[in-house]
């Protein structure tokens, strides 16, 4: 069985494409997406998968978790991904959405013009909302050690 990988600019795409391949599928992986561009072209390979429909959930990504850092006026790494998503297979479709929660610096964003903190309640509210509009089954929050995150599960 041979997959044709080149239209798969990055490892996340390409790891999604054979897992959810299904000769080669594999009900047990996580990886980790470059920024939110490339886990939204993850999810489109997955298209759709019981409940999970790729097109609802881009949209409500953009909606519920597209936060770009603001650092200070005209600094150069503004507007890169507060978040970071994994993208995997926990028997059916899962994500993992998180943060460094404590990294001050970098947990800027900028909201109507005004620079506020990315907070932990800022984030569990939109995950929460995301869950819901995208019919995910399971929404759990948890912490790795290092990471705030959100697992998202559909069955």
């Amino acid at each position: 069985m041979k997959i044709n990988l080149n239209d798969c600019p990055t490892s996340a795409q390409a790891v999604t494409k054979i897992c959810y391949n299904e000769p080669t599928r594999n009900l047990e992986f996580q990886i980790e997406c470059k920024d939110l561009n490339d886990f939204k072209e993850c999810i489109n390979i997955i298209e759709a998968y019981n409940e999970f429909d790729c097109k609802l959930v881009n949209k409500n990504l953009d909606k519920f978790a597209n936060f770009r850092r603001y650092f200070n006026e005209n600094n150069p790494n503004n507007d890169s991904d507060v978040l970071k998503y994994c993208i995997g297979r926990e028997g059916s479709v899962v994500m993992y959405i998180k943060y460094f929660e404590f990294s001050v610096s970098t947990n800027k964003i900028k909201e109507n013009g005004e620079v506020i903190e990315f907070t932990k309640e800022l984030f569990e509210k939109n995950m929460k909302a995301f869950a819901k509009q995208t019919k995910a089954d399971e929404c759990d929050f948890g912490d790795d050690g290092y990471y705030k995150y959100c697992r998202l599960w559909w069955d």
